[in-house]
């Protein structure tokens, strides 16, 4: 074999590892990521990036559901809402009059601009906003269950610096 072969083999043996070996950092890096950006439940600790507008500004706490009369899952999620007292605000690109039997009882606005904001997301869209109608939670229920389980968690301590909201009471009727 001859010096320049050798030399040739060599180096080709040392790119090959440094190939290896910089695939093994990616993956690590991609590992920490995943740590660092997940809370322990196993979802993404970011808050989205929503802003719904002044129409929703207000109260911090406030819960909207973006919903379309035509989503079964929908009009259960209204259900629920409706159900457990839930001071909710409804969300959706139709008429109002099209949910006068549909609403339950809860509030409901129609603003294409904040529904085109949240449409890109498969309806129902169970959202807590702050003050100024940023949104800081969201949900994509599937179950009728979901809603109570994220009442709950949207009511209590959050961890991760997480502020949390009012209470329990801030969103029930009385």
């Amino acid at each position: 074999m001859t010096s320049s072969i050798a030399f040739s083999l060599i180096t080709w043996a040392a790119i090959i590892l440094l190939f290896f070996g910089l695939a093994a950092v990616l993956r690590e890096v991609r590992l920490l990521r995943g740590m660092v950006t997940r809370t322990t439940d196993g979802f993404v600790a970011v808050p989205p990036d929503l802003v719904l507008g002044p129409r929703f500004a207000g109260g911090d706490g406030r819960i909207v559901a973006a919903v379309d009369s035509g989503c079964p899952l929908c009009l259960t999620v209204v259900e629920r809402l409706a159900g457990l007292g839930a001071e909710a605000t409804l969300l959706t690109h139709e008429p109002p009059t099209t949910w006068t039997g549909l609403a339950r009882g809860l509030p409901v606005i129609s603003d294409g601009e904040a529904w085109r904001s949240v449409s890109h997301l498969a309806p129902p869209v169970l959202m807590l906003l702050d003050g100024t109608g940023r949104v800081r939670r969201l949900l994509l229920p599937v179950r009728a269950g979901e809603v109570d389980t994220a009442l709950a968690d949207w009511a209590g301590p959050k961890s991760g610096g997480d502020t949390g909201d009012t209470g329990v009471g801030a969103h029930s009727r009385s």
